[in-house]
């Protein structure tokens, strides 16, 4: 295929703005085929063609002082050739890949007017239509929302009033009586209560409660838990503090079932006023859903809600995902019963699922508690689209066969002048899409391949230099300068893989310990570049500030990131500083013991006070689109979080920000030289079970940790290990385990077998993959990067065998 047929063949492959698939584009290219044929037309369009034809084979078109005029064909023939048809004339006069814009002009009148009538009058009339059945739809959808909150309401009203009653004759079976007699009546008391719930679908439990929040009777168990207190419920300190009357309060969560209700409760006060307990009956949100569930079913796109006057959500239907607790203070509904409005409507954006809503509400009764009813425009504007297609399908089809008339003529005559230029256009377009997808496709698979190398080469790194540890230790007087040699090699051979495995963002932490003062000094160098003449950087370090254990090259750019967000904060200029310090007051809560802190502090515009919470979170971001991810001060937050520490922010608009990185205080650490491998002696004197599948690297570990003084059982399979430590009468002391392996589950799975079945064993994972390392670390796991020297292998495993046992998550309440 010559070049000429090559390029053809690329430009047929984009036809009329339309990309070919695959099969079509590489058959375009075999071939080295044309452009394709345009689409043949139906016979209702070939039948006006041809008319078209049989009007211009009739008739002549000749230009006169007024303009163009129609003329029979035979009368121009017959005036001495002095006016020619359309096809010669024009023609002979005019270039038609160029014509004059005003004999275009001319032409294309008639029919541009063709256009407008065929379009216009039935358009405006389907328009006024359309716009009249939407009003109609969106009455019809505001009664529809009236009849759903009235019988909402009803169901509601009654459910509250018959509570209401129990909890008075709960209170008359009770009377004054304290809480000893009480206790004495509890089986009574039980079965009085439990006769009172009875065939009460919608009554969860009842409860008496003395004034210090123990329980006296219920209607569930006998006798009653004795462990149970709900000092710390709002109800109990609402009636505590002698408010009086009926409290329902928002839902909450059973101590001992984990089931979530309403409460309804009653104080009760001794004759002197003194508080002596409660009563309280707890309501099911599941019954007021499966009714409001046969409401909306029959109602696409309406919602129910059931709301304390607080803003509280008692009950809601339908479901959503993360649903939040209450509504927004500004929320359409809320801001008109903050105002004193018992029922009304409202149109609005939903704070509970984000959608456009019309809504109604309604107070239930007396009870502070509310009915909400609210239909999704959404689903007002798809039934208004089928009734408007219904319209359309009976409507447009006389409209378009008249448009389609004149239609074809303009588009031909447009067409044939613009063709060259669209094609020219397309073809570019397709070139440059091309080229953007190979180099995408060329990154991709360059980046795999960086990544797998990588990680490969950390493999037969690590047995380097796990075997360089071992001749260090057993021949201590091998020549320095040949090992030293080795060691800036395999250093150098890490960066290089470090920054391959970043090139392929599978790059793992390396933490190692850092000494501020020292470290500090050449961030001052990096920034420079970044910040620029116009803002003053100040770096300083108090000489007692103590070693953090941090991942240096994140913690640069972390100080990167801070220096860019500052920059943009000080168009103008202004002061950036970088103060390190040890922490041991005014931490925040979450944090306790020795920690140092990195404070980052610009003088730029601040953040307002409303932001301040959301900077931490993912793609939250106060820059302009395009201007910045939103990932900067997220990835410092993770940075400060698998650090052991914290991140938190300071921001007052017009004075400036600052941002203080808390890292734990290494106190008895010292800062690792700039060697590749030090020569300091581990004795650990553990019984280790090993799992890695990898023989090159265990034949290298085993000895190793042998040399520390570890007895070591190595298998290449979890599944293996699972097995012989079941049949363990006495268990190592620790599981060094490899993540990925083959087999039927992975490191990461024999851990948690492990945790589960065998709790005082401690776990080390090890991993490559930069993806795995947070999430292993959020399931309370440690775990450390490969490639890892003998010396921070042994300093993990010290630094675990005398940690606390500590269970990965919390035990339920």
């Amino acid at each position: 295929m010559n070049f000429y047929s090559s390029r053809q063949a690329r430009k047929s492959c984009i036809h009329g703005g339309r990309r070919l698939n695959a099969p079509q584009k590489n058959r375009c290219e075999l071939t080295g085929a044309g452009l394709p044929s345009p689409p043949q037309p139906s016979g209702v369009v070939r039948k006006i063609s041809g008319a078209a034809r049989f009007i211009f084979a009739c008739f002549a078109f000749s230009r006169s002082a007024e303009g163009w005029v129609i003329i029979p064909r035979k009368i121009a023939t017959r005036r001495n050739n002095k006016m020619t048809s359309f096809g010669s004339d024009i023609a002979q006069k005019a270039d038609i890949s160029h014509p004059p814009k005003l004999e275009r002009s001319s032409m294309l009148l008639p029919l541009r007017v063709l256009l407008l009538l065929f379009i216009a009058a039935p358009l405006l009339a389907y328009i006024a239509g359309g716009a009249y059945l939407y009003q109609q739809m969106r009455a019809e959808s505001e009664l529809r929302l009236d009849r759903a909150v009235r019988l909402a309401r009803e169901h509601a009203l009654k459910i509250f009033e018959t509570n209401e009653i129990i909890l008075n004759r709960i209170l008359d079976a009770v009377g004054n009586e304290d809480a000893a007699t009480l206790r004495s009546r509890e089986k009574s008391l039980h079965e009085q209560f439990q006769s009172f719930s009875r065939d009460k679908a919608q009554t969860q439990s009842i409860w008496i409660w003395d004034a210090q929040g123990q329980p006296l009777a219920n209607d569930r168990s006998y006798p009653v838990a004795s462990n149970l207190n709900i000092r710390d419920r709002s109800f109990f300190n609402w009636h505590a503090q002698k408010r009086g009357g009926l409290h329902i309060a928002e839902p909450i969560t059973g101590y001992t079932t984990g089931e979530t209700f309403i409460t309804m409760s009653y104080g009760r006060y001794a004759p002197t006023g003194s508080f002596t307990g409660l009563a309280s009956i707890g309501l099911h949100p599941s019954y007021f859903q499966k009714f409001y569930k046969d409401i909306v079913d029959e109602e696409p796109g309406m919602a129910v809600t059931l709301l304390h006057e607080d803003g509280s959500i008692l009950a809601r239907w339908p479901l959503i995902a993360n649903q939040p607790t209450r509504l927004a203070p500004n929320s359409p509904v809320m801001s008109q019963i903050r105002s004193g409005k018992k029922s009304g409507n409202a149109h609005g954006v939903s704070s509970v699922d984000g959608r456009n809503r019309l809504l109604t509400y309604s107070k239930v009764g007396n009870y502070p508690v509310y009915l909400g009813t609210g239909m999704d425009t959404a689903q007002i504007r798809q039934r208004w689209m089928r009734e408007m297609a219904w319209l359309a399908a009976f409507g447009l089809p006389p409209m378009l066969g008249l448009f389609l008339a004149a239609r074809i003529a303009l588009r031909r005559t447009r067409d044939a002048l613009d063709s060259a230029q669209r094609l020219k256009e397309e073809t570019l377009s397709r070139r440059q899409v091309e080229e953007a997808l190979l180099q995408a496709q060329k990154m991709e698979a360059l980046g795999r391949l960086t990544g797998g190398v990588a990680h490969d080469f950390n493999n037969a790194l690590m047995v380097i230099n796990t075997n360089l540890y071992l001749l260090k230790r057993k021949h201590p007087s091998v020549d320095g300068k040949h090992v030293e040699s080795i060691s800036r090699a395999i250093q150098s051979a890490t960066k290089l893989t470090r920054q391959l495995l970043a090139f392929s963002r599978r790059q793992p932490l390396v933490p190692e310990y850092l000494n501020l003062q020292e470290r500090l000094a050449t961030v001052h160098d990096l920034l420079t570049p970044v910040l620029g003449k116009q803002i003053q950087i100040v770096v300083e370090a108090s000489a007692d500030t103590k070693t953090i254990l941090v991942d240096s090259a994140e913690l640069e750019l972390a100080l990167i990131n801070l220096a860019i967000n500052a920059k943009d904060a000080m168009p103008s200029g202004g002061r950036f500083s970088i103060v390190a310090r040890n922490a041991t007051t005014n931490l925040p809560a979450q944090l306790t013991g020795d920690m140092v802190v990195v404070a980052v502090s610009d003088t730029g515009m601040g953040i307002k006070p409303d932001l301040v919470d959301k900077v931490f979170e993912p793609f939250f971001t106060t820059k302009p689109v395009g201007e910045g991810t939103g990932l900067g001060l997220s990835q410092i937050y993770g940075l400060c979080q698998r650090a052991g520490g914290l991140a938190t922010l300071e921001s007052q608009v017009g004075v400036g920000t600052t941002v203080n990185l808390f890292f734990p205080a290494m106190a008895d650490k010292v800062a690792a030289p700039a060697k590749a491998l030090a020569t300091s002696m581990h004795h650990l004197a553990r019984n280790l079970l090993l799992v890695e599948d990898n023989d090159e690297v265990a034949t290298a570990l085993i000895p190793a940790l042998e040399a520390m003084g570890c007895k070591v059982t190595h298998f290449d399979r979890a599944i293996h290990a699972g097995d012989w430590l079941a049949r363990q009468a006495c268990l190592p002391d620790l599981l060094l385990s490899d993540v990925v392996m083959p087999g039927a589950i992975d490191g990461l799975g024999l851990a948690l077998q492990v945790a589960e079945r065998y709790p005082e064993l401690k776990t080390i994972l090890m991993t490559g993959y930069a993806e795995q390392l947070d999430t292993i670390s959020r399931l309370g796991f440690e775990v450390i990067p490969k490639p890892c020297s003998p010396e921070l292998l042994a300093d993990t495993i010290e630094r675990v065998m005398a940690k606390p046992h500590r269970p990965l998550a919390a035990a339920p309440v």
